[in-house]
């Protein structure tokens, strides 16, 4: 998937980022640009259901988290959500793209030991998301376990103790995780 609208079936346009999170989180539509029946009925099926989906998924309930199945699927989902959003926010975020300029270029890997991985790639400040473990990395950051790292995900652990502990391994270019930690704090400004 490219950002803009090569190839588009449909398009909305949105006059400031608050009207597009009222869409989300109001469902309040936009206006349809190309093809307004199209995006209608988009917006009033696959899309409700798909944010419907994703709402139970990275904010789920404890009784869901019960189910080991279920567990996995939202702390790897979440996972996903967290690199993505690196990525966005130091690109795009004027605080955060403070700490992506200091950032040097390479790639570093995010991951839950044996299980799933992430790779942020630096070129030039600017970061790239790609959902596969990276084959040199310039540094690592990789969770001892998927319970653990869910744990992290919800702060209900603390990371200075797990790193203490050996349960998180940090190596490389340390300067690089400081800074997608630094840009990783900025995400609560925008999901408060």
């Amino acid at each position: 998937m490219t950002e803009g609208s090569a190839g588009a079936t449909c398009r909305m346009n949105f006059a400031a980022p608050e009207k597009f999170n009222a869409l989300i989180d109001d469902s309040k539509p936009g206006f349809p640009v190309k093809h307004p029946l199209q995006v209608l009925s988009f917006l009033l099926g696959p899309f409700t259901k798909l944010t419907d989906r994703l709402t139970e998924i990275l904010r789920p309930s404890e009784k869901a988290m019960k189910d080991p199945a279920f567990f996995d699927l939202s702390t790897r989902l979440t996972m996903f959500t967290v690199a993505g959003a690196i990525s966005a926010l130091a690109n795009h975020d004027p605080i955060s793209r403070i700490s992506a300029g200091n950032t040097v270029d390479g790639e570093i890997s995010l991951g839950i030991k044996d299980d799933v991985h992430v790779t942020v790639s630096v070129k030039d400040g600017k970061f790239k998301t790609v959902k596969e473990k990276s084959r040199h990395p310039r540094a690592v950051m990789e969770f001892a376990t998927i319970d653990l790292a869910n744990r992290l995900f919800n702060g209900t652990a603390s990371s200075i103790n797990e790193l203490c502990s050996g349960n998180i391994y940090l190596s490389g270019m340390i300067s690089m995780v400081d800074n997608v930690n630094r840009i990783l704090d900025r995400v609560a400004v925008y999901l408060a």
